[in-house]
């Protein structure tokens, strides 16, 4: 009821907005997140900002006393929502573990699977493998990998290591053990996606001690692009960007609608950010070397606008031959490989640079931004927002 009557009288824009964070406990998630709010806030200069800690509670006394608009909190909220509730202050969830309330934004657990998956049939791995941490959304980062590869007729290998404490990312002591036994049982060559970029980093130290090679015997992605953790580990791992400036970004965004507009948002999924490749996956391995040229070749070219027609020229094969060889070795036909390389110069683009719309579709080898819209929208389905998936 109070909380109603709170989103009836609605912020003027004229107004300061006093904004709680509560990070609950993920050290790992707090420098990314800030940026996104550094980001929102030099656009809002009337947005003020407090930061809480996970041992901060709520009371109904310390509410009262209080000017607060609205919270973000990540992650898991229910120890603070109670409160929060009755007194009428609106919350918004950043990344929670399940995407199941109305006023949350996360990431799309299931595209970063499925770009983990294509990145690695680009490469031209044919073994491919999957290491997950037990939670919701590990499974749906797990799912997305497994549809894209058995899509292109490849299966994988599957292990799960639970962490002991989610905010902490403590592994149980066994789990040393179970990963080493689970490496050594990998064919070499085997592509693994790790779902966190804490444990990617457990799995190389534990593949230098074991001898492994990385990437010549087994090549690691991490997800979450912590350069901490990617950069200073003794092989520097590649790892998805999964967007989670972004996710501050629109969360910020959407708790601005509520004050304002009063608006009952739904919630939104942010797609992944690209792959930003280090050494753990610097390796092309394709069984056919006409494949590796050709793929070579398309890495090289696709933002020019080339065709398989000029594939065809520079190798000197036939479509036939051409297409039925990327069908084995790659899951897929050249053309649709350009496809895929164009869109991901596309999208390091809108997210990574200043450069209009337009401008990138010109770059990357679209014939306008309607061609490179329709890509966008076949593809990933967020055609309409592509403007926020660079986090504008």
């Amino acid at each position: 009821m109070e909380r109603n009557k709170n989103m009836e009288k609605n912020k003027t824009k004229s107004e300061n907005i006093y904004v709680d964070v509560y990070l609950g406990a993920a050290p790992l998630l707090e420098t990314r997140l800030v940026e996104g709010l550094l980001n929102f806030g030099r656009n809002h200069p009337r947005w003020r900002f407090s930061l809480r800690g996970a041992n901060f509670r709520y009371t109904r006394t310390w509410l009262r006393k209080q000017r607060l608009d609205g919270v973000l909190a990540l992650i898991d909220a229910k120890a603070i929502a109670e409160n929060l509730y009755e007194s009428g202050v609106p919350l918004v969830h950043l990344l929670p573990t399940r995407l199941n309330a109305s006023f949350c934004v996360g990431v799309d657990d299931r595209a970063i699977g499925q770009l983990g998956a294509e990145f690695f049939l680009g490469k031209g791995f044919l073994k491919c493998a999957f290491c997950g941490v037990g939670m919701p959304w590990s499974r749906l980062r797990f799912t997305g990998f497994k549809e894209c590869l058995e899509d292109s007729g490849r299966m994988c290998k599957f292990i799960d290591i639970p962490f002991r404490s989610s905010a902490q990312w403590e592994l149980p002591e066994d789990s040393e053990n179970i990963l080493v036994d689970w490496l050594h049982g990998l064919e070499k060559g085997t592509a693994i996606m790790v779902a966190h970029d804490v444990l990617a980093n457990r799995i190389v130290d534990l593949c230098v001690r074991e001898g492994i090679r990385i990437p010549h015997d087994l090549s690691i992605l991490g997800v979450g692009n912590h350069k901490l953790l990617c950069e200073l580990s003794p092989i520097p791992i590649s790892s998805i960007d999964a967007a989670v400036p972004a996710v501050a970004i629109q969360g910020a965004a959407m708790l601005e609608r509520i004050l304002l507009d009063g608006e009952q948002p739904q919630p939104i999924l942010i797609p992944p950010n690209g792959i930003v490749e280090r050494r753990s996956t610097e390796i092309i391995t394709y069984g056919n070397d006409l494949v590796g040229k050709a793929v070579a070749y398309i890495h090289d070219h696709a933002s020019e606008g080339i065709g398989v027609g000029d594939l065809m020229k520079n190798l000197s094969v036939s479509r036939r031959t051409l297409t039925r060889r990327f069908n084995r070795y790659v899951g897929h036909s050249p053309s649709e490989e350009i496809r895929r390389v164009r869109l991901r110069h596309a999208r390091d683009l809108v997210v990574n640079s200043n450069l209009s719309l337009s401008e990138i579709a010109s770059m990357c080898g679209y014939a306008d931004l309607s061609h490179m819209t329709r890509a966008f929208r076949k593809h990933d389905g967020i055609a309409g927002g592509l403007k926020r998936l660079r986090g504008k």
